[in-house]
């Protein structure tokens, strides 16, 4: 592979001149090449995607384009002769490389001028199959996953007889399918990719004969299997991907293949913590503490830093579940020191809606962990933890994120309001929530409404009985009976039951208020 210099990025095309900050962050975490980076972008935003996907699509679409590059340069090795067949390969290897010359249609246009000249007269098959898989990769950067699986096929196919072969390709395939089913949310095609895991499985690996094939596609499967039960209700297909996951650990070590291992553990461990939360299992959440834990023992940050970040970040989540749990302020710091250790990796010029959502997961572990202890200080960390993530989760970049943090910033506040006596806490709280339910109206989501209407009356209330401000606490009333009449329509009766308490402490509020 080429070692490419990494210039500064020049004028970016109109169509990801507003992406500016994804782009310079991936090129400073990939080294890569502006330009290239610019041209895989646009690929991805042909397609419906969030803004905090860019981040991973970009790395994956630079892997896959650094793997095209090698697939052709094998291809141009392999074809040194002077035919047509061999010149068009060239041709093919020169578009997909940096540079003025580097075009992803060209190379699409050179690969199909390569099948057509390609002979099979010689007996050799192998051309053929990496032909296939160079346009299963270009297909990767397209995002036509469907049509990436369909030409892994024709590589498995045109393998035969070759088993280790056959099992790559196939493989592929399946990775290429649950690609699709996960980013399109469509659980057909994971459905697919769970059934060719379950046939390679099958026939093409052995777990006596070939232990370390037969793990990884277990634990391939149990990736697919926990993307689709994450989804679906009920415990079928998580209780699946541990199997699978488990299956993989008995083939695997952490002498051995450390970094599958690893891999698989971290798999495993957000399985059980899904399973855990669905089922309210207290264990389980303990054994998906150990699987994270185990992870770690592989993933340094010196030698797997990214992968480290992301099981650190699981580490803190399970952490901070079982520490409101159990009332544990010590397992909270945990969770604390945790999401600092994955800011140390996931950082504001690398990663900025990363930087951003770990910020935010650190304000709710603050805040949660404030509320156990005596006085302001560690509740006005998580004040200005939300605060930075608000720095990136802008509401023009991801509305959706911008209005969950705005919404828990009015909480960290409004604890804070509680243990101070300025009224400044609750006013600020005050204008989070409203700012939150700009985006979170009641046409678009009722139920999300309404939960952070209450939570704004509830921050009024507080307000008022400070000042002794009759015209605010009548503010909160009015909130209250609008947050009510939605969850009565919505027969959520717990809801409404408290809301309908509440109200009446608001009312007599209001008329002592009155009276005064």
């Amino acid at each position: 592979m080429n070692t490419q210099t990494v210039e500064s990025p020049t004028v970016l095309p109109d169509e990801v001149r507003g992406y500016a900050n994804e782009l310079a962050a991936a090129q400073k975490r990939l080294q890569a090449p502006a330009a290239d980076l610019s041209i895989l972008l646009n690929l991805i935003l042909k397609k419906s995607i969030t803004r905090d996907q860019i981040c991973d699509l970009l790395e994956k679409s630079w892997t896959h384009l650094q793997n095209l590059r090698a697939v052709l340069d094998s291809l141009c090795q392999t074809h040194t002769e002077a035919t047509a067949f061999a010149k068009v390969l060239t041709e093919a290897s020169n578009a997909a490389q940096s540079g003025e010359l580097f075009s992803l249609p060209k190379v699409r246009g050179f690969l199909e001028e390569a099948d057509s000249l390609f002979s099979e007269t010689s007996g050799d098959t192998t051309p053929r199959a990496t032909l296939a898989e160079a346009h299963a990769l270009l297909s990767h950067l397209e995002r036509e996953y469907e049509s990436a699986a369909e030409h892994y096929q024709t590589a498995a196919t045109v393998s035969t007889g070759d088993d280790q072969l056959q099992w790559r390709y196939q493989s592929q395939g399946a990775g290429a399918l649950c690609d699709h089913g996960r980013e399109s949310l469509d659980d057909d095609v994971l459905l697919a990719a769970i059934d060719l895991y379950e046939t390679i499985a099958t026939e093409l690996t052995d777990e006596v004969n070939d232990p370390k094939r037969w793990a990884r596609t277990q634990a391939e499967l149990g990736n697919a299997l926990g993307i689709l039960g994450q989804r679906q209700q009920g415990t079928h297909q998580l209780e699946q991907s541990i199997t699978s996951y488990r299956r993989a650990l008995k083939a695997q070590s952490p002498e051995h293949s450390p970094a599958e291992w690893a891999t698989t553990q971290n798999g495993l461990g957000n399985a059980l913590g899904i399973l855990a939360h669905r089922q309210k299992d207290a264990e389980m959440l303990e054994q998906s503490l150990k699987a994270f834990e185990k992870a770690l023992e592989v993933r340094t940050q010196e030698h797997h830093a990214w992968e480290w970040a992301t099981t650190q970040n699981n580490l803190g989540s399970i952490l901070q579940a079982i520490g409101q749990q159990k009332k544990d302020p010590q397992l909270l710091k945990r969770a604390v020191d945790a999401y600092k250790q994955v800011l140390l990796v996931w950082t504001r010029d690398q990663a900025p809606l990363h930087w951003a959502t770990t910020f935010n997961n650190l304000g709710t572990a603050l805040r949660l962990l404030g509320e156990k202890r005596k006085g302001p200080r560690t509740l006005e960390q998580s004040v200005a933890a939300y605060r930075n993530a608000l720095a990136e989760r802008t509401r023009d970049r991801v509305p959706q994120q911008w209005a969950m943090t705005q919404n828990n910033l009015g909480t960290a506040l409004q604890k804070l309001g509680e243990r101070s006596e300025s009224v400044q806490p609750f006013q600020d709280a005050i204008s989070a929530y409203q700012s939150a339910l700009k985006e979170w109206t009641q046409e678009r989501s009722p139920m999300t409404w309404a939960m952070t209407a209450a939570n704004l009356a509830f921050a009024q209330k507080s307000l008022a009985e400070r000042l002794g401000d009759a015209g605010t606490a009548g503010l909160a009333l009015s909130q209250l009976e609008a947050v009510a009449k939605v969850f009565r329509e919505a027969s959520h009766a717990q809801y409404y039951e408290h809301a309908t308490e509440q109200i009446a402490k608001t009312r007599e509020l209001l008329e002592a208020l009155e009276a005064n």
